[in-house]
């Protein structure tokens, strides 16, 4: 089963698309599913979506290695500046597999059990995140000097 998140640096998830098919590609669920974003916005996406422009959003995105051939230094230094943003990103999908049944397969046959689950999942990491007990982590990461 697969799903689209969009999420914003404090990890807190804003959507969910609907739960489609494992088979189904990446950027065809989200050319199913289409994101209005504001215009400006910055989407920083995997190379699943290769070839997804939403209009009017800068899409930040790694580079790919071509075919034996190798990146440029510049494509490298691109690649580890994106990297520690991205892990954000990876976080949110940890955070959302805490629950148990969403990593597992499920042997529940109802496709509604399945999205219901997920649409747990992802409140139960959006409460985590909005914790008071873990607000401490924000202040840190605005004040590094302290």
């Amino acid at each position: 089963m697969k799903n689209n998140t969009l999420c914003d640096d404090t990890q807190y998830l804003h959507y969910l698309s609907p739960t489609e098919s494992g088979r189904m590609h990446d950027k065809k669920v989200a050319d199913e599913y289409p994101l209005h974003l504001p215009a400006g916005s910055v989407l920083r996406q995997d190379l699943g979506l290769l070839g997804h422009r939403p209009p009017g959003v800068l899409v930040e995105m790694p580079h790919k290695k071509p075919p034996k051939g190798e990146l440029t230094f510049s494509q490298k230094l691109y690649n580890q500046l994106l990297s520690p943003l991205r892990v954000v990103i990876e976080h949110v999908h940890s955070g959302i597999k805490r629950l148990r049944m969403v990593r597992d397969k499920l042997r529940v046959r109802g496709d509604w059990f399945r999205d219901t689950v997920m649409v747990v999942a992802c409140g139960l990491h959006n409460l985590r995140v909005r914790s008071p007990h873990r607000a401490y982590l924000a202040h840190e990461r605005a004040n590094p000097a302290n």
